[in-house]
């Protein structure tokens, strides 16, 4: 298998990773399985990290945004 392919599979679970932590720390655990199963479609992500930021700053949980924010997610 090409090695590159490997890293960029890699790098798609830690992102899902990050976010589906990030549901379950908003206690949105449905959320959370289903990001894992989507197919890569970078729309639909932006979609679901919108749903974090506006749930993170309702509840403020700044630990969420942070995380996001220091794995490249979310910027500013």
């Amino acid at each position: 298998m090409n090695e590159d392919v490997c890293e960029a599979d890699y790098a798609i679970w830690c992102e899902r990773s990050t976010i589906a932590d990030c549901f379950r720390d908003l206690n949105l655990p449905r959320l959370a399985e289903k990001v894992m199963d989507l197919p890569a479609n970078i729309g639909i992500i932006e979609q679901y990290l919108s749903i974090i930021k506006r749930e993170a700053n309702r509840v403020k949980n700044i630990d969420v945004l942070s995380r996001l924010y220091f794995s490249g997610l979310i910027y500013g």
